[in-house]
């Protein structure tokens, strides 16, 4: 193909995209195209969730393992060409499949992070909950605070249109057509399946056909005249090409024809990079190799440990496979890079000098040591999970010192450490020849270039899911094994998500459902799915429509307060001040250990999730949650915080939920007069709250405001002279200053037309000192819970035990409001209330119901606690094994503690708007 065609087809290709992005933003005929594949009646798609859970190897999953594949042998290709004698039109066929495989899904893919287009299962027309916006339209009002769109183009289609670059791997005319077809198959195949679905409209797989052609062509045009061929050209010195002639000791090569110069350019430069490219891969193959050896060594122990639990099968062999060798592949690449960018760096007259041996050899050395200790550590991971790295080894990695101490404890650590130093010495030994090199190493600007594509080909394989296509091997055993220790670890790092049900102990799902039915809400109305265990509150008083605030206070645990104090020493006199004018709970226990625990509880009043709380997790927008009830009757929803919200997650959460996000980032100047890492001082947040709280009302619209505290935290700093304790001075001097914000706060409030109207909450996000790793301890998790509204409410004290997921039906109980709700909390002032509690610390639920409590934990274990001391454990064997209590009153506890639990991991199931 001529510069000319090339040139014209790139014109008249962003010409299309043009048209078409144009035609999807400001026509309909994307949605009328959709209706085809939708049942308004049913909403459901051609492709249900249902049918893609049995053609997902077919369409989706299987496709692109096929691609990787492909593209693996792309690489191979390359690399290995010259050895096996393959065809130089062959190798660059392979070379130019390999980048469009890479590049087109790459910048296609990434490019719909820019783009905010919503799915068609996404918008309100099909189901969904967004307003419908294209591609070259501002963003929808009604989708401000939102989650934005991930859609557009069509990623997944765009591995097959990749394909489309054979159409310049073949010299025929057939075969280019063929190989043009092909790619013109896979991805509408591709693509299609996705419309059938509801993930993209015809515009989106049209564009990204159009998008894939125009990124082949630049391809193709930059390798133009390209041949692995031997060059005949110009004089070139084999110092700086060695691999051209096979004569070491000739000074040149000879030029036979000067009238393809401009060729012989390109080609030069395309043969640079491709040698720096293999002797970087020459380089780091050893790196590589004993990567390898080590994962496939480890796999074959514990497939042989786990031969009796396996259920092999043709199917979970082709999924697993495939898996395992990307997984394993990703984590080697960004293994080395520390290497690769050793190789970078090191000046090129010194490559294959004495320093450099010694230094590879040494960086080996520490490479092995490492990769071994990892797989000694994979190894009694699991011996006691029965899984690869998951959040639980995250949570190890957290708590360092108390994990350290119990593994010195537990297994003879010195003895590992010195077999693993033998093991990597004895290796390194082995491997020391191929670790030296006698070549001259290619200039600074080809090593760069190739560390590039080394870099492009492990974020390109990264952008596989891999997780989710191992799901399909259909045996839980086979699934765990498929999958690289490593790249476990890191996926669990930022998905922040441990299963319930597969490291917990658990009952038919029909039987929890059974167990909580008469323990939420007894005696209201059942609405929806009956697995859900959704009811509809009815009080027959008037609603009062007053507004609330929440303010949930960093730390601020109940030993803080004078009368659960031995020393006598005053820190709340706000607080306690408060408490004796409102509705106050003097025992009441969070959740957990974390702030985000803290919001999950007050927002959603859920039992806790092992790992992170849902405010962590993905898919935890467009959910229903306290501020359903409140948007329902016009209430401003605003989340008010004082440093940067993007900080676990907490904007992403409020405003993926309907809230205005009023954080740091909006703060003026002048508002702010102090500040440390954490956030402005809690005089300056409740400034900002008030002033939020003037404009809802000058609206004329009630308002609902979540605020969060921050001054109370590591390292206690305020402002001075606003409190007895000097700034700096610890952590009674951030009580003090918190409890003096608030002090302020509710006199300033006072003075406001909206005081009188208003129900003020205030609450612990948990206590002070509820971290660790230890056993849970109930006391730790001691908290307040402050309810003020002086026009509406009476001072009473409550000093029943009640949970931190109660603050929330309690609060509406007291509006007499109407709803229907999948809350567990319960109204802690009904007169049939029965005190129960949930406490988390990472991997350990605890229910605690009078002097009884289970702590369940990893893997599918429970401890049983009467009036504090252990009298018993117990593990199940496997999931939904059924395990004995030591008495039939601690066996009631545990089946409802298991009920509880589990239910409330169903979240995503139940938990979403309609």
């Amino acid at each position: 193909m001529t510069k000319r065609m090339i040139a014209t087809q790139l014109s008249v290709g962003a010409l299309l995209l043009v048209l078409v992005a144009l035609m999807e933003s400001y026509t309909g005929w994307d949605t009328a195209a959709q209706r085809l594949w939708f049942d308004s009646a049913t909403h459901e798609w051609v492709v249900s969730n249902e049918l893609h859970a049995r053609l997902t190897w077919v369409f989706y999953d299987g496709p692109k393992i096929l691609l990787v594949v492909l593209g693996i042998a792309c690489v191979a290709g390359v690399l290995g060409g010259a050895r096996w004698n393959l065809p130089p039109e062959c190798r660059r066929g392979c070379l130019l499949l390999l980048l469009s495989l890479a590049l087109v899904p790459m910048l296609l893919g990434g490019a719909k992070q820019f783009t905010n287009v919503y799915c068609p299962k996404q918008i309100e027309e099909f189901g969904g909950e967004y307003v419908h916006q294209g591609v070259l339209e501002c963003r929808n009002p009604a989708n401000e605070g939102r989650s934005p769109g991930r859609c557009f183009p069509a990623g997944h289609a765009s591995g097959g249109f990749a394909l489309m670059m054979l159409f310049f791997c073949f010299r025929s005319h057939r075969a280019r057509w063929a190989g043009l077809g092909a790619g013109l198959i896979a991805g509408w195949g591709m693509g299609f399946y996705q419309m059938l679905r509801g993930q993209h409209f015809l515009s989106h797989t049209l564009f990204t056909m159009i998008g894939a052609w125009m990124i082949i062509l630049l391809v193709t045009w930059a390798l133009r005249g390209f041949s692995f061929n031997k060059l005949v050209s110009i004089n070139i010195c084999p110092a700086v090409l060695p691999r051209l002639s096979r004569n070491r000791n000739s000074s040149c090569v000879t030029t036979r024809s000067p009238n393809r110069i401009f060729s012989f350019k390109r080609g030069f430069i395309m043969y640079a990079f491709l040698d720096a490219v293999r002797y970087l891969v020459r380089r780091l193959l050893p790196f590589i190799g004993i990567y390898f050896f080590a994962e496939l060594t480890e796999l074959s122990i514990l497939a042989l440990r786990e031969s009796s639990n396996l259920h092999l099968s043709l199917k979970g062999l082709l999924v697993s496979f495939p898996v395992w060798v990307g997984t394993t592949m990703v984590s080697c690449l960004f293994s080395i890079l520390p290497v690769l960018a050793y190789l970078l760096l090191l000046p090129r007259k010194w490559h294959g000098g004495r320093w450099d041996r010694r230094l590879s050899i040494l960086f080996f050395f520490l490479f092995t040591a490492g990769h071994l200790f990892e797989e000694v550590a994979e190894l009694l991971f699991w011996d006691e999970f029965t899984s690869r790295f998951n959040f639980v080894a995250v949570d190890y990695l957290v708590y360092t010192n108390e994990v350290i101490g119990n593994i010195s404890q537990s297994y003879p650590v010195a003895l590992f450490l010195g077999g693993i130093t033998v093991a990597a010495g004895v290796v390194t030994l082995l491997a020391r020849r191929w670790l030296s090199t006698i070549r001259t190493a290619p200039r600074l600007l080809m090593r760069f270039a190739g560390a590039a594509l080394l870099v492009l080909c492990a974020c390109s394989l990264n952008m596989v899911n891999f997780m989710d296509i191992s799901e399909d091997t259909g045996d839980r055993y086979l699934t765990e094994l498929s999958k690289d220790g490593l790249y476990s670890l890191f996926h669990a790092f930022f998905s922040n998500e441990l299963s319930y049900n597969d490291f917990y102990l658990t009952r038919p799902d029909a039987d929890t459902v059974a167990t909580l039915a008469p323990l939420m809400a007894s005696d209201a109305r059942r609405v929806g799915d009956p697995a859900s265990l959704a009811y509809e509150v009815a009080p027959h008083e008037k609603e009062i429509r007053a507004n609330v605030v929440i303010v949930l206070m960093e730390s601020m645990g109940s030993e803080f307060f004078s009368e659960f104090r031995d020393d006598g020493q005053k820190l709340t006199p706000e607080l306690e001040k408060l408490a004796s004018e409102s509705l106050y709970f003097s025992h009441v226990y969070s959740t957990g250990t974390r702030t985000v625990r803290g919001i999950e509880a007050l927002t959603l009043a859920r039992p806790p999730l092992p790992g992170m709380p849902i405010v962590r997790l993905q898919g935890n927008d467009n959910l229903r949650g306290i501020w359903s009830v409140f948007r329902e009757r016009g209430y401003d929803t605003k989340w008010i915080y004082g440093g940067y919200g993007y900080f676990d997650n907490m904007n992403a959460y409020f405003s993926g939920n309907g809230f205005t996000v009023v954080d740091r980032t909006v703060m003026q100047p002048e508002e702010i007069t102090f500040s440390n890492i954490w956030g402005v001082c809690d005089e300056n947040l409740f400034a900002r709250a008030i002033k939020e709280a003037d404009a809802s009302h000058a609206a004329g619209k009630p308002f609902f405001n979540f605020v969060l505290t921050t001054s109370n935290h590591r390292p206690y700093t305020y402002p001075d002279g606003k409190i007895s304790i000097p700034s700096k001075s610890g952590r009674n001097g951030g009580v003090m200053y918190a409890d003096y914000s608030i002090g302020k706060f509710m006199e300033e409030a006072r003075k406001h037309p909206w005081f009188d109207d208003t129900v003020f909450v205030f609450v612990a996000d948990h206590g002070a000192s509820s971290s660790g790793r230890e056993e849970i301890k109930q006391g730790n998790h001691h908290i307040p819970l402050i309810i003020y509204a002086p026009k509406f409410i009476k001072p009473e004290r409550r000093d029943q035990p009640i949970s931190q997921i109660d603050a929330v039906p309690t609060l509406l109980s007291l509006l007499h409001f109407r709803y229907t709700g999948e809350f567990y909390g319960t109204n802690a002032l009904d007169p049939d209330y029965v005190s129960r509690l949930f406490l988390s610390n990472y991997q350990k639920l605890a229910y605690v119901k009078g002097n009884e409590m289970v702590i369940m934990r990893p893997v599918r274990g429970v401890h049983f606690y009467r009036d504090g001391q252990q009298i018993g454990s117990a593990e199940a064997a496997k999931p939904q094994d059924r395990v004995k209590a030591p008495d039939a009153s601690l066996q009631r506890v545990l089946d409802e503690g298991i009920s509880y639990y589990q239910h409330s991991a169903r979240w995503r199931e139940f938990l979403k708007e309609q």
